[in-house]
């Protein structure tokens, strides 16, 4: 059994500064509400994956909330280089990213992982289940390895279909 998230005071969510990384205009409002709606302090948006790297960089976020297919760099290409050890100063390569997809097939939950992303949540995505995912990747960080080829979340690590990493 896995251990559900404790609720967030209400300071957790102000002092966050989520960085979300969208091209739709859509989602990225429905995004902002649902995190306004938790208090989150400082939302950024970037609209691709090359603004979202370069946000990354400049503004040092605590989460990142991505999607995955978007040009002219994807949320997954994006996330290799993020995850690319010593490329970064003051930047925290070990961020939290949060992958939201409408893909449910295990190999894109697998290509995902082995890219780096700490969670991957399927759409339509609710209130309730991003709270959650964000709570659980603040609060509990996962394992980090670093090999020549990889550095990430321990591939050992399993993301299920739903969404939820064990």
């Amino acid at each position: 059994m896995t251990a559900q998230p404790t609720k967030a005071g209400p300071d957790f969510f102000r002092r966050l500064r989520v960085l979300v990384v969208e091209d739709s205009p859509e989602m990225q409002r429905l995004l902002t509400a649902l995190l306004e709606s938790m208090g989150v302090g400082d939302i950024l948006i970037a609209h691709d994956g090359a603004r979202g790297l370069a946000a990354f960089a400049a503004e040092r976020p605590d989460i990142i909330i991505t999607d995955g297919a978007m040009t002219p760099m994807d949320g997954l290409e994006m996330t290799r280089r993020i995850r690319a050890s010593g490329a970064w100063d003051d930047a925290n390569p070990d961020v939290p990213i949060l992958m939201i997809s409408g893909h449910a097939g295990r190999e894109n939950v697998t290509h995902a992982r082995d890219q780096g992303v700490t969670d991957y949540l399927l759409k339509p995505l609710s209130a309730e289940m991003l709270y959650e995912a964000i709570v659980a990747a603040v609060s509990r960080p996962i394992h980090f390895v670093e090999t020549p080829f990889y550095r990430g979340p321990s591939p050992r690590r399993r993301l299920d279909a739903r969404g939820t990493g064990e």
